[in-house]
């Protein structure tokens, strides 16, 4: 799985976008997790300005005023997603890679700073990542331990 996850911390400016779409140009994901898009709306226009392919499709869960916003975007001739859940601070999708036919759960995450917020959405993910736990699930936008970002591969 070739996957890009990275906290935009804001979406809507348009050099944002080009940076965005020079870096997927550059890694070539299958899956590219944004963190943080800021963003109220999304549309086949915002996923076209920083996704450079024309087989992509995307899911979106909005910001809440001025935080947050979560954005997943696939190459659909690489990936075949059957759903996509939203819950808060939470968007997933299930599917599976073409060639390899390898079944996956993705969960990109945007926390929140509130830490009895931060500890109410970990409890409902751990709740979740248990009932998946003989399965393949990646989670996208997890603040490690030295405050880096990065991936977790359950």
């Amino acid at each position: 799985m070739k996957l890009l996850s990275w906290n935009v911390k804001g979406l809507g400016g348009l050099e944002k976008r080009k940076e965005v779409r020079l870096l997927v140009k550059d890694k070539n994901p299958l899956i590219l997790c944004l963190q943080e898009s800021k963003l109220q709306l999304c549309d086949d226009r915002v996923c076209a300005a920083v996704w450079d392919r024309s087989s992509a499709t995307f899911s979106f869960r909005p910001s809440q005023g001025a935080s947050g916003g979560l954005l997943t975007i696939w190459d659909v001739s690489e990936v075949e997603v059957w759903s996509s859940c939203s819950f808060n601070h939470v968007l997933s999708i299930h599917g599976r890679f073409i060639k390899t036919n390898e079944e996956f759960h993705l969960f990109n995450v945007y926390a929140p700073c509130d830490g009895g917020a931060r500890q109410e959405l970990w409890e409902a993910l751990s709740g979740r990542l248990q009932e998946l736990r003989d399965q393949k699930v990646c989670v996208c936008g997890v603040r490690r331990k030295d405050g880096q970002w990065g991936c977790m591969v359950v």
